[in-house]
């Protein structure tokens, strides 16, 4: 049992207002967190609360209940008192996905706590701050069931049990948080969008600061203790191929004939393949921070290059249509993840939008009852050139379809990797990214 008696009032300060909700951060005293709610407790005057923006690309805004100091429940007052020190409010956009879990989600947090409460990991005891995560609905698995990796990072940089305002473990409980802070600041370690979105991005929010973005990454290094080769400048260079199985979809088909291939040029030594679904967190750590030339499509755990070699280089084969098809290059998202990351690793990108080299899991479809209501110009579509159709049709997305490597273009990609190995560079064979140039 706990009164108000206990209880002391502080205003909230606006630590960066320029006047936009977008960039708009503040810091909250003494809030309290119950059933899935978060409340601003006031005295005197009830406060008009500022507009602050949680998530840009869904247009979701900080929510808090106002409370007056003399109007708490009788099950907040019954509640058990959870008392956290320091914490971040954050909106996890995607974040059981790979990429938008480990590469956006986990630098958000530190960027909050390092920049407005001073818990860069190093300077102060990081185990007082707690990561909690205020999205509705949000998703009911939790990192540590679904995405243990962003469980792992998260720990690396911030030990205390992190929650999700709506987790069942603290619904019975008060959560009395002494300082809070929550917004997004003037800049945004987010995937920008493709199109309009994108470039409206890019005029809302300013580029990572490069101070941030390298101790983050070498705190992150340090936690699991990552080795690098020395990268021979002349070669020959020893190439890692990053694959992923059949049956999860985007699996390079050809991956034995492409292994031959790479064998036969002078500047490799060496190529491992690597099944990214076959291997743990570390394992994967270790794949990527020993290649000196990373060879890898979509969807293969790309947000693992922040851990790659100094001077290493990573080479991207696209040809997912939805890239090919948009004014912003295709790559964008890798090379400006590597931007904002401030990563010394070199980039190669390549794509294709050649609808023979993309295959279907033909065995998962032909004997789906959506599939018998296909014409026969869509079967043939989807059979011959790995095309979707309009209609419905489970599975078949482009995220499920497998591939085979055109070996001219990533010969080429690869031959501009090796030549260039000691130069920092970024380089995109088959177009223009406008904000890399």
């Amino acid at each position: 049992m706990w009164t108000h008696a206990q209880y002391t009032v502080l205003v909230l300060q606006c630590i960066f207002d320029d006047g936009r909700p977008e960039h708009r951060v503040c810091r909250f005293h003494n809030l309290l967190i119950h059933e899935s709610n978060i409340h601003y407790i006031y005295s005197g005057p009830r406060p008009e609360l500022p507009v602050i923006m949680a998530n840009w690309h869904h247009d979701y805004y900080f929510e808090a209940v106002v409370t007056h100091v003399h109007e708490l429940t009788d099950a907040m007052k019954a509640a058990p008192v959870m008392r956290i020190k320091a914490a971040t409010l954050t909106w996890r956009q995607w974040h059981l996905n790979w990429y938008h879990g480990v590469g956006e989600s986990i630098f958000e947090i530190y960027s909050s706590a390092c920049t407005y409460l001073d818990y860069c990991g190093s300077q102060r005891n990081s185990s007082e701050l707690t990561p909690i995560f205020i999205e509705k609905p949000g998703d009911e698995e939790t990192w540590e069931e679904a995405l243990p990796p962003a469980a792992s990072a998260l720990k690396c940089l911030y030990p205390t049990q992190a929650w999700w305002i709506k987790d069942k473990a603290i619904q019975d409980k008060v959560l009395l948080v002494e300082t809070a802070v929550a917004g997004i600041g003037p800049f945004n370690r987010k995937w920008k969008g493709f199109e309009e979105k994108g470039v409206e991005f890019h005029s809302v929010y300013e580029p990572v600061p490069e101070w941030l973005s390298h101790r983050y990454r070498n705190l992150l290094v340090q936690c699991y203790n990552v080795k690098w080769p020395s990268i021979k400048a002349e070669g020959p260079y020893e190439v890692t191929l990053v694959n992923r199985q059949y049956h999860k979809g985007r699996s390079m088909l050809n991956s034995a004939a492409v292994i031959t291939s790479m064998k036969a040029m002078k500047q490799v030594s060496s190529v491992k393949l690597v099944y990214m679904e076959l291997l743990t967190f570390r394992q994967q750590l270790e794949a990527y921070a020993k290649a000196q030339v990373l060879v890898m499509g979509h969807g293969a755990a790309f947000a693992n290059i922040m851990f790659m070699a100094p001077d290493s280089v990573v080479i991207v084969y696209n040809w997912i249509p939805t890239y090919t098809a948009s004014q912003i290059s295709p790559h964008s998202w890798i090379t400006e993840y590597m931007q904002d990351l401030a990563l010394p690793v070199n980039f190669v990108g390549t794509s294709t939008d050649d609808r023979r080299h993309i295959l279907p899991q033909k065995e998962k479809l032909i004997n789906q009852p959506e599939y018998k209501k296909l014409n026969s110009t869509e079967k043939l579509a989807l059979l011959e050139h790995g095309v979707c159709p309009q209609t419905p049709l489970p599975g078949c997305h482009e995220m499920s379809l497998n591939f085979v490597v055109d070996w001219q273009l990533l010969e080429e990609a690869m031959k501009v990797a090796f030549a260039n190995l000691r130069s920092r560079h970024s380089t995109v064979l088959d177009g223009t990214d406008p904000y890399h140039k």
